[in-house]
């Protein structure tokens, strides 16, 4: 019996684990007797019996047959010959088929015209689905001819049953199965173990060069590449775009609460007497500071904002103690020639108001001294109410300009102090987020190498492994030389000789199911 090549033996030991315990079961066993199979309603029970009397062959049925397939000297099928099998079948066969000589019996030619044919079918099939079959036979056959010859006694008709050729076919193969039934085992179980391992070499291989291993680093390092080639040019005009948002939004702010200021101030003024007057420029200054502080913190949380959407870690400037007070000077007032026309134009109305109140009294001559004396007095009351009046118009006039000057001057002074902040944040953040960009490149540049180098490593074992792959396949092929043996191909027994015309049935008439 032809041993295994060591070669052949280490590749069947990394491929098929069991392969070389089930090649050694193969080489001591000893195939003895046949076993029986077929589809069902073929005619296995009679055929079973016909050849126990005919030949004295006996077959074991297709129960004991599923369970010692590995002991079988021979394997005997049958089959209809109303229709061809199908691939289902030759699969549940092919074990057999690859390790034993078969017989394949083609009952019933005497009910089916076409048995020609589906014989035909039936032999391509199996050459086509199981190229390595051993040895196959096929014998289109009658038994029920051979039943009705052996009861009646009609030689020519037992001939034409074509079951005497069945039965010399398994006597042969059996005396073959003495001899060379253990090696044709073994050579099946070789080939059968050899066909796994090749297959799982070539399904391993196909892992390999499918790609499956490196597609997540491919991936990793597609999306490292996208990820270095954006560097910067996002970031940067995020950056832009959120300071001009910041810009527009803070000045925007700082000036609604100035003019919301103004109007306050303005409407205090218009309703303010002369002691209120006195504390609105306090009331202004403490104003425009808070309007400085609320821009202050508008512009720090906005900042911080876009700190947060760039993804930077360092905090803009707070402003200090120092900078957040706004000095505002008094409003400066000093007596003109206004101020003394006023005085003037007031006394002279005032005797005027006090002459015209008192004209009724200068009729009475019993009045005329206190006519004097309340003209005096009244005009000089009505003077001093008039200029008190005039000058509470006057400083009103006044402080409205300084208000209004005073809040242009802070609205001026809290642009620039904003302008001024966010510059030096645009500066700061541009720096980080070019600090930030070298810090991801050279970190992408660092995993690109590890994907790189990964890769690299992946591409060496995949050629190394393959380069296995193709000698172990190699190791296999030299090793089943020596198990292959001259192709004896599917054999299709001669045409039966003529079938007597009593015994079989018209094809024009209705076709008998046979028993």
């Amino acid at each position: 019996m032809t041993p295994l090549s060591e070669d052949m033996k280490s590749v069947l030991r990394r491929w098929n684990s069991d392969a070389l315990d089930e090649i050694e079961a193969a080489r001591r066993s000893r195939p003895a007797g046949v076993y029986l199979t077929g589809t069902a309603g073929s005619g296995k029970s009679e055929l079973h019996h016909e050849l126990a009397l005919l030949s004295g062959v006996e077959s074991t049925d297709s129960v004991e047959f599923t369970n010692s397939m590995s002991g079988a000297a021979v394997v005997m099928i049958v089959v209809d010959a109303s229709a061809p099998v199908g691939r289902i079948e030759i699969e549940q066969w092919r074990a057999a088929l690859e390790s034993t000589p078969v017989v394949f019996v083609v009952n019933k030619i005497d009910v089916h015209r076409h048995w020609r044919e589906v014989v035909t079918a039936d032999s391509e099939l199996v050459a086509e689905c199981v190229p390595r079959a051993v040895e196959c036979t096929f014998h289109p056959i009658s038994v029920r001819l051979a039943q009705t010859g052996r009861e009646g006694g009609d030689a020519a008709m037992s001939a034409e049953s074509r079951l005497e050729s069945v039965a010399h076919r398994l006597g042969a193969l059996l005396l073959q199965a003495t001899a060379i039934g253990s090696q044709r085992k073994h050579a099946a179980a070789v080939q059968h173990c050899a066909a796994i391992a090749r297959a799982s070499i070539v399904a391993r291989a196909r892992a390999v060069t499918g790609g499956g291993d490196t597609a997540p680093l491919r991936a990793r390092r597609a999306e490292l590449v996208r990820e270095r080639e954006s560097l910067g040019g996002d970031r940067r005009a995020l950056l832009h775009n959120r300071i001009q948002r910041v810009r527009v939004e803070s000045l925007h702010g700082a000036a609604e609460d100035l003019r919301v200021l103004g109007v306050e101030t303005k409407q205090a003024i218009d309703s303010a007497r002369r002691a209120e007057l006195k504390h609105l420029p306090a009331h202004v200054t403490e104003s425009a500071r808070g309007a400085q502080n609320r821009a202050d913190a508008a512009l720090t949380a906005r900042l911080r904002a876009v700190e947060t959407d760039l993804g930077l870690s360092p905090t803009p400037a707070q402003p200090n103690a120092a900078d957040t007070s706004v000095d505002i000077e008094p409003p400066p007032r000093r007596r003109g020639i206004e101020d003394a026309i006023m005085i003037v134009v007031g006394a002279s109305a005032g005797v005027g108001l006090g002459r015209l109140v008192v004209s009724p009294m200068a009729l009475m001559p019993t009045w005329a001294v206190a006519n004097t004396v309340i003209t005096l007095v009244l005009g000089g009351v009505l003077a001093w109410w008039l200029t008190r009046s005039r000058a509470l118009v006057a400083d009103r006039a006044h402080l409205r300009g300084w208000t209004q000057e005073s809040v242009a001057r802070v609205k001026s002074a809290i642009e620039q102090r904003l302008l001024s902040r966010i510059l030096e944040a645009e500066s700061v953040f541009a720096v980080a987020v070019a600090t930030a960009d070298r810090e991801a490149a050279a970190r992408i540049d660092v995993e690109l190498a590890e994907v790189d180098a990964d890769l690299r490593t992946i591409a060496d074992h995949r050629s190394a492994l393959l380069s296995a792959c193709d000698r172990d396949l190699s190791a296999l092929e030299r090793g089943l030389e020596r198990f292959r043996e001259p192709d004896r191909g599917v054999v299709v027994d001669r045409e039966p000789a003529r079938v007597s015309p009593a015994l079989v049935e018209p094809f024009d008439l209705p076709v008998r199911r046979s028993r």
